[in-house]
């Protein structure tokens, strides 16, 4: 049973962001202080990336641990677990069609966890300048 109210849960639902989260937004902070520019939540481009550099041909997708099932910090529900198993079935499936489908159309695709950039944020950005193809000192 859930130890939050019906009303509780849907209000905390409701809040949870797809765009603009803490952890992209400290990714992008981080890559604006360091003048690389780039385009962000690209509708255009097939599974909207979080971070685009279009030149480069490379795509950043901030993945949460919770809705993207990171292994190593993710615990299921454990209230209506047939629901939550198949919501994130479907989120893996799509995740992997995305990647699948850009690398195909020629684009570089970076996947984050976010309680990597919590954990260390700076061997984060080090992986996505390595990628972007700036020297990092």
């Amino acid at each position: 049973m859930d130890n939050l109210s019906k009303e509780y849960r849907h209000k905390n639902m409701q809040s949870i962001r797809s765009k603009n989260t803490l952890p992209e937004l400290l990714i992008m902070n981080e890559l604006k202080r360091r003048k690389i520019y780039f385009a962000k939540h690209v509708n255009k481009i097939f599974g909207k990336p979080d971070i685009v550099f279009r030149r480069k041909k490379v795509v950043i997708f901030i993945d949460s641990d919770f809705w993207h099932c990171n292994p190593k910090k993710f615990i299921m529900p454990k209230t209506n677990v047939a629901y939550w198993k198949d919501k994130f079935k479907k989120n893996k499936a799509r995740d992997k069609l995305v990647s699948k489908t850009l690398k195909k159309e020629g684009w570089k695709v970076i996947r984050v966890w976010e309680s990597d950039i919590k954990n260390n944020k700076e061997k984060v950005i080090n992986k996505i300048l390595t990628h972007y193809g700036k020297i990092i000192v």
